[in-house]
């Protein structure tokens, strides 16, 4: 588990911490045990049924998942429980609105698309096409939904990443300047049709 919440903090690690990780006067919240906490949850954005992974030689090389706007009831219950069981209080309130704030940057799918993310190759993994074959298997789960596109979201510094989207057919759609407290820079939306 210790490998896959690593992984899943190298796909944004600006973002997640920012996100996930705060100090109030009673609490010391952190983004690592807040996902270690989700992840251990079958369900919900966080959890590890929503996460594909691949394995070399018994080792965890890679990470991924992908959602659809219509994720249902048990998806966003369980997202919003794996928050209420790791912040105190109010403390949950602050996390949901920051989520909230990025909703223009991270724009839910449409339709017929399927959105990936928390895309993470392991270093001594890393050039090896793992990335492509994971983005193989994620782009096959979105046809099996019935989806005609895959999108996603990286940050617009992260050449190695759009490389390897770009490889796989994705083209950028659009840029987005995070402009709330959190400034996390510009991110691209890309898209690839199945």
């Amino acid at each position: 588990m210790k490998d896959a919440i690593a992984l899943i903090l190298s796909s944004a690690p600006e973002a997640l911490p920012r996100l996930f990780s705060q100090q109030t006067a009673q609490q010391q919240y952190s983004a690592q045990s807040f996902l270690q906490q989700a992840f251990l949850q079958q369900q919900g954005q966080f959890g590890f049924g929503n996460h594909w992974v691949i394995e070399v030689k018994g080792n965890l090389a890679a990470i991924g998942c992908v959602w659809q706007r219509e994720m249902g009831e048990e998806y966003v219950q369980a997202t919003l429980q794996s928050m209420t069981q790791y912040y105190q209080g109010p403390d949950v309130l602050d996390v949901i609105q920051r989520c909230q704030s990025l909703q223009h940057v991270f724009a839910r799918p449409i339709a017929d698309e399927a959105c990936i993310g928390h895309i993470g190759v392991a270093e001594p993994f890393q050039r090896q096409g793992l990335c492509s074959e994971l983005l193989s298997h994620l782009a096959a789960t979105a046809l099996d939904l019935g989806k005609q596109y895959l999108t996603l979201d990286v940050k617009q510094d992260n050449v190695s990443a759009i490389s390897c989207y770009q490889k796989f057919g994705f083209t950028a759609q659009r840029t987005t300047l995070d402009n709330s407290s959190m400034n996390l820079g510009t991110y691209i939306h890309m898209r690839k049709k199945l």
